[in-house]
């Protein structure tokens, strides 16, 4: 946002502040300046005086963004063992007046597949512009791929499971695999369209794949005052996945106290670069120089304490509040006292993200990279009524890795928010266009549905812990992948349901009544 800004007004970075109190529903969408940025602070530049401009329900939907629409095709061949020869994807989409509507990588990067051909193209219209919204093209991504996969194991009188067992890679999604259709009941899952009466039940699954991002221009400074209060300060902002809880947790540990022993504070430009929050990024790339600070004021404070025990600051460790001799627990100090012996005020140091550590791809090269990859799978049971066409998401079981889990409650709250989201994605949301002006004609939240409470699932999460030892506390993200996988589940979920698929989102009752023949096809 201060670079943006800076480029904008023409303006030294030192002469611009920027504070984040507080953000919700970031989602990827907030880490510009926006057009009403820059229109606030032209207002604000031009009468000298503070500018407060927010947006109501019909200028959020109309100028603030949208996920792009794509159109897909979609070529796979395969031997009739299931392995892959080749996979042809071309697709057309739009966001309206900007931004790329590119439906990601999943096609060419989840499955193993000596051929690929792909062609993306970006249509503009006279629309309101696009923005990134949770994934950005992998969440369209798969709704076209892990569908055509589930047509190809039909085709070929393969389970969809163990098709994926065949041409995915991943040792980590084969157990996640495991792990999900144990728990949602895959043995009982029938032929598509066979379950009696008129609301049938069906099964689906479908899987994600999302980069290990990491921002390397993020920095954390960790504070120890004299009084043995504690401080992390980063510029890196919370979108309401609960970074600051990570970060005091991460700091407590070294320093062997409670994480309500620690203050953090973030948002604000006047501390380290703490980089966007976008991509999954944040935790993978501020977390570990937050532990790497907070080593290094330790060892400062290691050598205050070794003067009062008479030991040297390799020999000492940090343990439930004290500092001891290693082995001799008798002679110890308080991390109060120690800090109470600083010559200064406090003692502070500044680390910045390194690279992920380079030995470790040197020694396993390709596997390496491979493993890099974030993911999931997700598994969806649906009831869909066949008389009035409504689809019903009964229950949802998502298996995911990102590394070490910092914080599983976290986690699992991440996890049942894309599920969510993906299940609006699915069967609600969607932006209507007059054909002649481009304009919006749902701008609310009458006709343009989301799910709510009656509408949501049981949601069953699983966490894999995936050590690989690639920075200083082994972490990534999971906000995007928790999204990609629910839509093509609940849609493959829906075909084993009614024995007739649905292409298209999102998947409405008249949507479902048209597939069975009940009411004509919408053009």
């Amino acid at each position: 946002m201060r670079q943006e800004l800076a480029e904008e007004f023409g303006l030294p970075l030192n002469r611009i502040r920027v504070i984040v109190d507080a953000m919700g529903g970031g989602f990827g969408s907030k880490s510009s300046l926006g057009t009403y940025g820059r229109v606030a602070v032209e207002l604000s530049r031009r009468t000298q005086a503070p500018v407060k401009l927010f947006l109501d329900r019909e200028e959020e939907q109309v100028d603030a963004g949208n996920r792009p629409g794509t159109w897909q095709r979609l070529r796979i061949g395969a031997k009739h063992d299931g392995s892959l020869t080749a996979i042809a994807l071309q697709s057309y989409g739009t966001a309206g007046v900007g931004l790329g509507a590119g439906v990601g990588n999943n096609a060419e990067a989840l499955y193993s597949c000596a051929n690929f051909a792909g062609a993306q193209h970006d249509v503009f219209i006279n629309a309101g512009p696009g923005c990134a919204m949770r994934a950005p093209g992998n969440t369209p991504g798969a709704f076209g791929l892990e569908q055509a996969i589930d047509d190809l194991a039909e085709r070929l009188e393969i389970d969809p499971v163990a098709l994926r067992e065949r041409i995915d890679p991943s040792p980590l999604r084969r157990e996640e695999r495991r792990i999900g259709a144990d728990r949602i009941g895959w043995q009982r899952r029938h032929a598509p369209g066979t379950d009696p009466g008129p609301v049938k039940r069906g099964l689906g699954m479908a899987q994600s794949l999302w980069g290990a991002n990491v921002q390397l221009d993020a920095a954390c400074e960790v504070r120890v005052m004299r009084d043995g209060s504690v401080e992390v300060l980063s510029s890196v902002q919370d979108i309401g996945t609960g970074i600051g809880t990570v970060l005091a947790q991460t700091v407590a540990e070294v320093f062997a106290l409670r994480p309500e022993e620690i203050t953090v504070r973030i948002g604000d430009t006047e501390f380290p670069g703490g980089g966007p929050s976008y991509g999954s990024r944040t935790t993978a790339s501020v977390t570990p120089p937050a532990r790497t600070a907070a080593w290094r004021v330790q060892r400062e404070l290691f050598r205050e304490a070794g003067l009062v025990l008479n030991a040297s600051a390799d020999d000492l460790v940090a343990r439930e509040g004290k500092i001891l001799v290693r082995g001799d627990q008798s002679r110890s100090v308080s991390f109060r006292e120690a800090a109470a012996r600083l010559r200064t005020d406090r003692i502070s140091a500044v680390a910045s993200r390194s690279d992920d550590y380079a030995g470790f791809r040197r020694l396993m090269g390709d596997a390496a990279l491979a493993q890099q990859d974030l993911g999931g799978v997700q598994f969806a049971a649906v009831a869909v009524d066949t008389e009035t066409g409504i689809v019903r998401v009964e229950r949802v079981v998502a298996v995911h890795d990102c590394g070490r889990p910092m914080n599983p409650r976290q986690i699992e709250s991440q996890v049942h928010g894309g599920v969510l989201m993906g299940l609006s994605y699915a069967l609600f949301e969607e932006r209507i266009l007059d054909a002649h002006t481009g304009r919006m004609v749902n701008p609310n939240l009458e006709q343009y549905k989301l799910a709510g409470p009656r509408e949501t699932p049981d949601i069953d999460v699983v966490l894999l812990e995936n050590y690989q030892g690639q920075s200083a506390t082994d972490a990534y993200g999971i906000a995007e992948p928790a999204n990609i996988a629910t839509a093509p589940a609940i849609a493959n979920a829906v075909y084993n349901a009614i024995g007739v698929r649905v292409r298209n989102l999102p998947i409405t009752p008249a949507a479902i009544l048209a597939a069975l023949g009940k009411i004509p096809q919408r053009s």
